[in-house]
């Protein structure tokens, strides 16, 4: 009889036995299948840095395994995109790790432009995403904005 392992468990955000943010929970999933999913419209950044080179890999027997990095140049670069039901949309490449200043700059200059009256834009908690510029330039196209507070629900901004 095969056996489960003992060292699997699944990490509930703590955050959910708040009743607060159970009430939203409950609330978000209430609506959610009112939501029409061609308005929906999730945006997320992700980096990478050219210093990050593997330190450790395989080689034959008595052979040295030779590593390429760029010297001296260590940089961050970050890719920020919108997904929609269809495709990717509005993605941009920023020089450097992601602020405030470069993500209302790609809001504004990026986004905007390509959202529709009635779209609902979801982001997660990062800081720089809850600026009142965010919200003001999200809005003024015409989309309504929800934060991601956990994988399950989501807080309408």
């Amino acid at each position: 009889m095969a056996r489960g392992s003992a060292s699997k468990k699944t990490a509930l955000a703590s955050e959910q036995e708040r009743p607060d943010d159970a009430r939203k929970r409950e609330r978000w999933k209430a609506h959610q299948g009112s939501i029409d999913l061609k308005r929906l419209v999730f945006l997320d950044e992700t980096w990478a840095k050219t210093n990050m080179a593997p330190l450790r890999g395989w080689a034959a027997r008595g052979q040295r395994l030779i590593g390429r990095a760029p010297f001296g140049h260590w940089k961050t670069m970050t890719f920020v995109a919108a997904l929609r039901h269809d495709g990717i949309v509005a993605p941009w490449v920023i020089d450097g790790p992601i602020n405030g200043e470069s993500f209302r700059t790609y809001v504004e200059r990026v986004l905007v432009p390509e959202l529709r009256e009635g779209d609902i834009v979801i982001l997660d908690n990062l800081g720089s995403h809850k600026a009142p510029a965010i919200r003001k330039a999200i809005r003024a196209a015409g989309a309504r904005l929800f934060w991601v507070l956990c994988c399950s629900c989501a807080l309408p901004g």
